[in-house]
């Protein structure tokens, strides 16, 4: 569901080539994203505070020394080019990785230190409040398509908060509604019956079961 949406927010603002290369992108990110987190949880569990702290530092260091070569290695070969530093938005950029730190420690410490399902009830909020900056400042039209895009990623990530069991609790619950109006069907029959035969026994009839 939520590549789904990310599909109709392309949509939104017209697939061209540019937008084509960054839904593949934003895909391939929310896939390798989910494969860090299942890969979290299987080899540390439910890490305490000084494990996650331990394990965030780690990754910074590693994003450090390998990621931070990736920009010279498209420089060098001619794939990117690099104008002027003083042409860069370094306020945009410096924000955006600090808010993106700040969000990384908040979502792998918060996990210990409060509870889960806040964590992504707070992650859910971030798609609409992203939508709702948009609109605001960068005076974005939110069409149909883009707010059905935005529904449509919110119930994505509220599904992941369904618990693990969820189908058998749904089935069992099902189940045991099918049970319990089975049983009023049956009093409802048997309550004429009973009501029947109580005459019976009044007006001093009793009925012989022929053989």
């Amino acid at each position: 569901m939520a590549i789904t949406g990310i599909v109709m927010m392309a949509y939104a603002d017209n697939f061209h080539a540019d937008s084509i290369i960054g839904v593949a992108f934003a895909v391939g990110s929310a896939s390798t994203s989910a494969l860090y987190k299942v890969l979290f949880k299987m080899f540390l569990g439910s890490a305490n505070f000084g494990e996650a702290a331990h394990f965030v530092s780690t990754l910074g260091f590693f994003n450090l020394v390998f990621i931070s070569f990736t920009p010279v290695i498209l420089y060098f070969t001619k794939v990117e080019h690099w104008s002027s530093f003083a042409a860069l938005p370094w306020g945009c950029l410096c924000g955006m990785a600090g808010l993106w730190l700040a969000f990384n420690i908040l979502v792998n410490v918060g996990v210990v230190l409060t509870y889960p399902i806040l964590i992504s009830i707070g992650t859910v909020l971030s798609v609409p409040g992203n939508a709702a900056v948009d609109l605001l400042k960068q005076e974005v039209i939110f069409n149909v398509v883009r707010l059905a895009a935005t529904i449509i990623i919110c119930i994505g990530f509220l599904l992941m908060l369904l618990p693990e069991e969820w189908d058998e609790i749904t089935l069992r619950f099902i189940n045991n509604l099918k049970e319990k109006k089975s049983e009023e069907h049956v009093e409802d029959i048997t309550d004429p019956s009973v009501h029947l035969r109580s005459r019976s026994r009044a007006n001093g009839t009793v009925s012989i079961p022929l053989a």
